[in-house]
C-alpha cells in the first residue's frame, strides 16, 4: 500500500511533469513558428503573431474614422484640396478605402501566386506581426525583434519586410503628394499616405491586446482574437470610445527614439509596473492600461511555465465576483476595473477549490493553482469592453496628430491680379494682354502654438493639373510681420485659362508642435484665387 505522503508526492510529479510538458509544447511550439512562417504564409496562413483578425482592424479602422470623421473630410477638402474628402478616389481607391486596407496590410500581403518573386515577397510579408509587440515596463518587442514604437518610428524607406509603412514613410509620401509634378504622381503618394497611416493606426490596434503588451506569441492560439473574429466591433463602441487626452502628444516621448512625441501614444513610461492605477487616465500610452489591467493567456501566474512573470494583475488583488455560477467554477474581478457584481471587471476563471477562493486566493499554494485559473469568453467580452473603445480611441489619434487637425490654416491675404485693358481709365478688366504676368499674392498667418520652424513652399497649378513650385521662404522670418508667410510671385497669363481661378498651395516642412516639435512635420493649406483687374491709375 502507498502511503500518503507519496501519494502526494506522486500527485505533485504528476502536475509538474504535465506543466513542464505544457511549457516544452510551448516552446518547441515558437521554434517552429520562427522557423516556417514562409512556409505558412506561402501556403496563405496569416501570422500566428497577428493581435486582431483583419476584418477586426478594419472595422476598428472604420470607427475610428467616424471619431473626427466631419473635421477630417473639411480638411482634406478645405486644406488639401481632396474635394470628395473620404470619398476621394487616390490611385483607383477612395482615401477611406486605403486607410481600412492599410490597417489589414500591415499583417502582411495577400498571397501573389503569379511568380516566384511575387510568392516569396508576399510570405516574407507575413513576418510583419513580430515587430507588433511592445512590453512597457521593459521597454522591449520580441528577442531580435522591433518593439511596435520603434517599428512604427522607423526609419525613412527602412522597414522590412512588406515594403516601408512607417509614420515617417507616411510623411514622405504627404510631402510628395502635395508637391509632385503630376497628377498620376500625386495620386500614386496620396495612396501610399494614406495606406502608411492605415499601418500605423494598425499597430495602436494591437498594442490594445494583452498578448501583444506581454511579449505573448501565442503561437497556437490566442483567445481574445479568436473571440473577436466572431463578433462586431461595433459591438463594443455603443457605449462610446476612449480616446487619449492630446497634450500627451506635446511632451517627449521617453519610450521612443529621440524622444518623439508620437511614441507617447503607446507608452508614455509612466508605469514601471507598480501603482497600475495610474493606467486608468486618458494621459497613459495603450500599451501600459493593457499590460497593467489584463492577462494574456499565457501570463496568468502560475499556469504555464517558461513565461516572465508580471507585478500585475496580481493574485492578491483578484477577488471572487458574484455569482450564481456553477458550483465547480467562478469569475475573479479586478476591483478598479468595476464591482464584483459587474461582468466587464472579471479578469479570470478560477475552477479550483471555491472555498478557499472566496477566503483569499492568495492564500492558496502555488501548486493549488496549476491549471485552476483560466480566460474563457465571459473574461473576453470583459477585456473587449474596455480594449476596444481604446483601439479605436488611440488610432483615431494617428490621424488628428498627423494632420494636425487642430490648426486648420487659413490665408489672410488671397489674390491673382492682372493689369487690365485699357490700363489707365477705370473701369479696366478683360480682356488683359496675354504677353504680360499676373502677380499672386498670398499670405498666410502660422499660430504662434505651432512653434514651426522650417521651410514654406507656395506652389500653383496649371490647367493641365501640373503643379509648379514658385517660391520658397523660411520661417519664422526675419521681419514683420514675424506669424505670418507673405508670397508674391509673378505667373505668365500664357497658359492660363482668363478668369479661371488659380490654385495654389502652401506646404509647410520643419519642426512643430504644439509642445515639443516633432521633427519633419508637414502642414498644407490649398485655395484658389480670383482674377482682379487693376488700373495703373
Amino acid at each position: 500500500m502507498i502511503p500518503t505522503d507519496s501519494g502526494k508526492k506522486n500527485s505533485l510529479t504528476y502536475k509538474i511533469s504535465s506543466l513542464m510538458s505544457s511549457s516544452i509544447r510551448r516552446r518547441f511550439g515558437r521554434i517552429l513558428l520562427l522557423g516556417f512562417f514562409v512556409i505558412a504564409g506561402s501556403m496563405g496562413f496569416d501570422s500566428p503573431a497577428s493581435g486582431w483578425e483583419r476584418n477586426t482592424h478594419r472595422e476598428l479602422t472604420e470607427e475610428a474614422i467616424k471619431i473626427n470623421e466631419g473635421v477630417l473630410n473639411s480638411y482634406l477638402e478645405a486644406n488639401l484640396g481632396l474635394e470628395n474628402g473620404l470619398n476621394e478616389f487616390v490611385d483607383k481607391k477612395t482615401v477611406k478605402q486605403w486607410l481600412m486596407e492599410g490597417s489589414d496590410l500591415e499583417d502582411g500581403e495577400e498571397i501573389n501566386l503569379s511568380s516566384f518573386t511575387s510568392t516569396i515577397t508576399t510570405a516574407l510579408s507575413k513576418a510583419r506581426p513580430f515587430n507588433h509587440f511592445h512590453e512597457p515596463v521593459s521597454n522591449s518587442g520580441l528577442p531580435g525583434k522591433d518593439s511596435a514604437i520603434f517599428w512604427s518610428l522607423a526609419p525613412l524607406g527602412s522597414q522590412s519586410p512588406g515594403g516601408p509603412y512607417s509614420w515617417n514613410d507616411a510623411r514622405d509620401n504627404y510631402f510628395k503628394a502635395l508637391t509632385s509634378e503630376t497628377k498620376d504622381e500625386r495620386d500614386e503618394y496620396w495612396g501610399k499616405t494614406f495606406r502608411a497611416l492605415g499601418q500605423v493606426m494598425h499597430l495602436l490596434q494591437d498594442s490594445a491586446n494583452p498578448s501583444h503588451v506581454r511579449n505573448d506569441l501565442h503561437p497556437f492560439d490566442e483567445g481574445l482574437h479568436d473571440f473577436m473574429a466572431n463578433r462586431s466591433v461595433v459591438t463594443y463602441t455603443g457605449g462610446g470610445t476612449f480616446s487619449p487626452d492630446l497634450s500627451i502628444l506635446e511632451q517627449s516621448g521617453p519610450a521612443g527614439p529621440n524622444g518623439e512625441p508620437f511614441a507617447n501614444l503607446f507608452d508614455r513610461d509612466t508605469y514601471q509596473g507598480s501603482a497600475p492605477e495610474a493606467t486608468l487616465g486618458t494621459d497613459i500610452g495603450v500599451t501600459e492600461y493593457t499590460h497593467a489591467n489584463f492577462f494574456s493567456d499565457d501570463t496568468i501566474p502560475f499556469q504555464v511555465l517558461g513565461i516572465p512573470s508580471h507585478n500585475f494583475p496580481s493574485l492578491s488583488e483578484l477577488i471572487p465576483a458574484t455569482g450564481p455560477f456553477p458550483s465547480d467554477q467562478s469569475y475573479l474581478t479586478l476591483l478598479r476595473l468595476g464591482s464584483p457584481a459587474d461582468p466587464n471587471a472579471r479578469a479570470a476563471k478560477f475552477t479550483g477549490n471555491q472555498a478557499l477562493a472566496k477566503f483569499s486566493l492568495s492564500n492558496l499554494p502555488p501548486l493549488e493553482l496549476i491549471g485552476k485559473l483560466e480566460l474563457d469568453d465571459a473574461v473576453y467580452d470583459a477585456q473587449a469592453r474596455h480594449l476596444i473603445p481604446r483601439a479605436v480611441g488611440y488610432s483615431a489619434a494617428v490621424l488628428e496628430y498627423f494632420f494636425r487637425l487642430q490648426f486648420p490654416l487659413e490665408p489672410s491675404f488671397n489674390k491673382f491680379e492682372v493689369l487690365g485693358d485699357p490700363p489707365t481709365f477705370p473701369p479696366c478688366g478683360p480682356p488683359p494682354d496675354p504677353r504680360q504676368d499676373g502677380s499672386l499674392g498670398v499670405a498666410i498667418p502660422i499660430p504662434s502654438d505651432l512653434n514651426f520652424i522650417g521651410t514654406a513652399s507656395l506652389y500653383y497649378e496649371k490647367p493641365d493639373g501640373s503643379r509648379v513650385l514658385e517660391e520658397q521662404l523660411n520661417f519664422p522670418r526675419p521681419f514683420p510681420p514675424f506669424d505670418e508667410l507673405g508670397f508674391g510671385v509673378r505667373i505668365p497669363l500664357a497658359g492660363l485659362v482668363q478668369d479661371q481661378p488659380i490654385r495654389w498651395y502652401v506646404v509647410l516642412k520643419g519642426n512643430a508642435g504644439p509642445g515639443v516639435q516633432e521633427e519633419q512635420a508637414i502642414l498644407a493649406k490649398t485655395d484658389e484665387a480670383e482674377w482682379v483687374y487693376e488700373c495703373t491709375n
